[in-house]
């Protein structure tokens, strides 16, 4: 599995996990309003329903996702001046700053592009935090 593909899963996993948190909120208060247990069913989902493929049915057909923006370039090494790389990306909705002086965890960060990460400045800067060089940049 492509460390792209495991970074998604475990990102749903998480909104899983989140989900699962406000419903046994939910079914707490419930219980408190009450004073007593409330007898809740557990829901169909969709992993109890089995189906059954057809011998010889073609299995079904995945569109090609769509293009993703241009990667940035790995990074090269700091040279005299630089002290460190920060990275500009997206998560979610929310753009984050990180400094980064170590080019394999830099990397790893540059590789993990998803859906819902994507990197959108790579600079170099110097000791104080100025920017030195930028080394890639979106269009968008």
């Amino acid at each position: 599995m492509r460390r792209d593909q495991q970074i998604r899963i475990n990102e749903l996993l998480l909104q899983r996990e989140e989900l699962f948190l406000r419903i046994h909120a939910a079914e707490t208060e419930v219980t408190r309003l009450l004073g007593a247990p409330w007898p809740f069913d557990r829901p169909v989902l969709p992993s109890d329903r089995r189906t059954r493929r057809k011998p010889g049915a073609p299995a079904a057909v995945v569109s090609p996702p769509a293009a993703a923006p241009a990667a940035p370039p790995a990074p090269r090494r700091l040279e005299p001046g630089e002290a460190a790389y920060r990275v500009t990306y997206r998560q979610f909705a929310q753009t984050l700053t990180e400094t980064h002086q170590d080019p394999a965890a830099l990397a790893t960060l540059l590789a993990c592009r998803t859906e819902n990460l994507q990197v959108l400045r790579l600079e170099t800067v110097d000791a104080a935090g100025t920017l030195r060089a930028v080394l890639w940049a979106t269009s968008a």
